[in-house]
């Protein structure tokens, strides 16, 4: 087993994320290594669509290191991703006895880590959580960085990741084998969020600059990386780790006040996307068996949406609109899509998103190839344009 590991340097709440193929083996002692022998019991918040195999040498190795194991289940969805959720599984971590000296091991995709996480930082006011990421979404996003949280209905809509908290795991395993049981469509999803991370690398400063050379990078493999070649994806995953893990050292509870932008740079194309997203009946491919968008789908059209917004509005060429699209087709995600109710409402939906502030909302756009800026308070007529461009 080859592991690549990537510091995430918070002084008193820093942490390692460990990279590679079968490093999910290692959970189990270092868990034990890193809480001591006062914990005794182990929460594993389990993705369904985790093959059964992984669950069992998990749960194994940690009882092979004296831990006392429970196993709670989820299908995930966004509608699932709720409070009722997170209740039950409080519930059961009580019942289960558990003392904030123990721990949740999260074992799944984004949604089971953002729920595991918050039972972490609300169970006893706070405790130890482990994220095992399952899909490249996940590993590359979601489960580095201490976001938490789950949506909030109000009113027929759906606000994304509306309460939470900011809980850092106190270890990230990303297991590269998990990502051989995922079927092309979440595979495809995971890369919208790789392709994110190359379209703000020139804004993400780090000390050896590798970070400003990720967009070159994927642009020279992205064929490899379509076809999910396992050393070119375990580089990728650990590229993209690196990356979050520097923007998450810069500004770790993404202040407003951040210099470049700090961890809201990290939502581009979100703000756009999450309105898409919370549409019901959209599909990819125009197909209703499809509908509605994956995370990662809606991402890919949002950033388009940011993309031709930012051309509209001058602020960078329309090179970098071809560029993000060549790179969404080439790995199959979706560029436009049918469906779409009216460019108010799409717009409507964005003021519901976390990132506006005191009414004024903040989009991110890029300004150049591999650079984003946030940008207050956009002429509307920019935001539809950016929207009307991904109308099939």
């Amino acid at each position: 087993m080859s592991e690549r590991i990537i510091d995430v340097d918070l002084a008193e709440r820093a942490y390692e994320v460990r990279v590679g193929r079968g490093s999910l083996s290692g959970v189990a002692s270092a868990a034990r290594s890193l809480l001591g022998r006062r914990s005794a019991k182990a929460l594993i918040v389990r993705d369904t669509g985790v093959p059964d195999r992984f669950e069992a040498g998990l749960v194994g190795s940690l009882r092979g290191e004296g831990f006392e194991t429970s196993v709670y289940a989820i299908t995930p969805s966004e509608s699932i991703k709720e409070i009722g959720t997170v209740r039950d599984v409080l519930v059961d971590a009580a019942r289960f006895g558990m003392s904030r000296v123990d721990v949740v091991v999260a074992l799944g995709g984004g949604v089971v880590g953002d729920i595991a996480g918050f039972v972490a930082a609300s169970y006893q006011r706070g405790m130890p959580v482990i994220q095992c990421p399952s899909t490249l979404l996940s590993m590359v996003d979601a489960s580095v960085g201490g976001k938490t949280g789950v949506n909030l209905p109000v009113d027929g809509a759906l606000y994304k990741n509306m309460v939470g908290a900011f809980h850092q795991p106190v270890l990230v395993v990303a297991d590269t084998e998990l990502l051989d049981s995922l079927d092309a469509r979440q595979r495809r999803c995971g890369l919208a969020e790789c392709i994110k991370h190359a379209m703000i690398c020139g804004s993400v400063p780090d000390e050896d600059d590798l970070n400003a050379g990720l967009l070159t990078w994927m642009t020279e493999r992205l064929g490899a990386i379509a076809a999910f070649e396992p050393d070119t994806i375990d580089e990728l995953v650990a590229r993209n780790v690196a990356l979050k893990a520097s923007v998450v050292i810069g500004d770790e509870r993404e202040s407003p006040d951040a210099k470049s932008g700090g961890r809201m740079l990290l939502n581009f194309g979100h703000t756009f996307g999450h309105a898409i997203e919370t549409l019901g009946g959209i599909s990819p491919s125009n197909d209703p068996a499809e509908a509605p968008l994956h995370h990662g789908e809606a991402v890919a059209l949002g950033m388009c949406c940011a993309c031709a917004s930012a051309a509209a509005g001058g602020m960078c060429d329309k090179d970098v609109v071809r560029m993000l699209r060549a790179m969404l087709d080439r790995v199959g995600l979706p560029t436009s899509v049918e469906g779409l109710p009216s460019t108010d409402e799409i717009i409507e939906r964005m003021g519901h998103d976390k990132k506006a502030a005191g009414g004024s909302l903040r989009v991110i756009l890029p300004i150049g190839r591999g650079e984003c800026s946030i940008v207050p308070d956009v002429d509307p007529a920019v935001l539809a344009a950016g929207i009307d461009s991904i109308r099939r």
